[in-house]
């Protein structure tokens, strides 16, 4: 079984959702449930590679096309949430989200 795990930003970000979405990654990952973490540039240092792996967590990042009002448009995530048996999404109102909401329901 593989989780998706998903937020708009994520760490080195620091708000509870990072945090609350690294540990549940981490642990299941312990376990040996792949549970990677798709995020965006979206008020993150574009420097960040696009692709690391953390204790054992692969975490992505995607271009962000394009943001008004808060919302940044990630189109690459739309193919990428298909992938995944669970689509775990964390923070609301944001392209990701609702995405997975949208795909998976």
């Amino acid at each position: 079984m593989r989780i998706l795990r998903t937020l708009q930003t994520f760490l080195p970000e620091d708000d509870d959702a990072s945090q609350q979405a690294w540990d549940l990654s981490r642990q299941l990952q312990q376990k040996g449930v792949a549970s990677p973490i798709l995020t965006t540039y979206w008020h993150t240092d574009p420097h960040l590679p696009e692709k690391e792996d953390v204790d054992g967590v692969s975490i992505r990042r995607l271009p962000v096309q394009w943001g008004m009002m808060g919302y940044g448009f990630s189109l690459g995530a739309i193919g990428y949430l298909r992938r995944f048996d669970i689509v775990h999404t964390h923070g609301f109102r944001n392209f990701l989200t609702d995405s997975a909401f949208f795909l998976r329901s």
